[in-house]
């Protein structure tokens, strides 16, 4: 338990100074939902999101498979001419950036019809529950995963 709290705070710093690289003029309104720590023990992953004083939502997710990690990716979300995007930076590809096609009170889709896979991305919050799911378009090829908020 030590550990996991211990992490979740050295993840927190490094997204703090990870903040500074990144300073879009943004204000991506109403997202304090998605702000925090969220992470499943099903396949041990965490996902931690930071507001920046400019509106810009910071994120850094990581999957650890057999005690090391398999996959992370650095993500944000900010207003650019005045549309919601969500740019993802996965380990080992390009950068691919996504635009708000859908949107409610705790609800978030992300589409870029143009990206190999995945083309949806949507976000959706319900109590201490939090669900990313990513597929094709048309709903193919659909991956869910849902985390719990960190205590």
């Amino acid at each position: 338990m030590t550990k996991r709290k211990c992490g979740a705070r050295s993840v927190t710093a490094l997204l703090m100074m990870l903040s500074t690289l990144v300073t879009p003029q943004s204000h991506a309104q109403d997202l304090d939902w998605l702000v925090g720590c969220w992470e499943s023990f099903e396949n041990y992953s965490k996902e931690v999101w930071v507001k920046n004083p400019d509106g810009t939502l910071l994120g850094f997710s990581a999957s650890i498979e057999r005690n090391d990690i398999a996959f992370y990716e650095l993500l944000y979300i900010r207003e650019v001419g005045g549309v919601l995007t969500y740019t993802a930076h996965p380990s080992g590809q390009n950068p691919a950036v996504f635009v708000i096609s859908d949107r409610d009170e705790q609800r978030l889709v992300f589409e870029n019809p143009q990206h190999d896979y995945p083309q949806r991305i949507v976000y959706e919050r319900e109590g201490d529950a939090l669900t990313a799911a990513i597929s094709l378009l048309n709903g193919g090829r659909r991956l869910s995963f849902t985390q719990e908020s960190c205590r």
